[in-house]
């Protein structure tokens, strides 16, 4: 039995290695098929949380190396359906990551996705997280809006926490934090 699960994890791993090639290049960390957001150091995660071209090419790295759909600057030559796809893949992403900077920062509780490889997230997207890409966690009770924030329609939640993100890229985006690089 053991070695059907080493044959069905194989590829996994190769998927991930294409994924992550450039990452490794670039941020000189290792990553493989069971790297975690909380895996990520902070300069790492400091550069995916970024709006802009330069961040969204890094996820795309990620996200055609997983899928096999070549290297990033491919984007731009890919069938519109496979664009999108890796579009939607890329904002989801981009969700976890300023998600989990938040959680860093003390402003979020726990999020099923923080529990995922990032290869996972990529490779499991269309069958289990397409359905919640716009879930995002709780605001903590510790945070000084929490009040607020618990008064606020259910359905509207989310949007409180997403409009904090633009304050926490700011913050997260200060290398002097309070926080060490991970």
């Amino acid at each position: 039995m053991a070695d059907i699960l080493g044959f069905k994890e194989i590829p996994r791993r190769m998927k991930a290695r294409k994924g992550f090639e450039s990452w490794i290049n670039r941020f000189s960390e290792p990553f493989d098929d069971n790297t975690y957001l909380r895996d990520l150091s902070d300069s790492t995660l400091r550069a995916l949380i970024q709006p802009g071209e330069e961040a969204s090419m890094l996820l795309y790295e990620l996200i055609m190396g997983v899928r096999g759909l070549g290297r990033g600057l491919r984007f731009y030559f890919l069938e519109n359906d496979e664009k999108m796809i890796v579009m939607d893949i890329s904002l989801f992403l981009l969700d976890q990551f300023r998600f989990e900077a938040m959680r860093r920062l003390g402003l979020v509780t726990d999020h099923p996705t923080f529990q995922v490889p990032l290869v996972d997230l990529v490779l499991d997207f269309n069958t289990r997280f397409d359905a919640i890409k716009n879930q995002t966690p709780c605001l903590s009770v510790d945070h000084p809006r929490f009040d607020e924030y618990a008064k606020t329609f259910v359905g509207d939640k989310g949007s409180f926490v997403r409009k904090l993100i633009p304050e926490v890229i700011e913050t997260f985006g200060n290398e002097d934090h309070g926080m060490s690089d991970r």
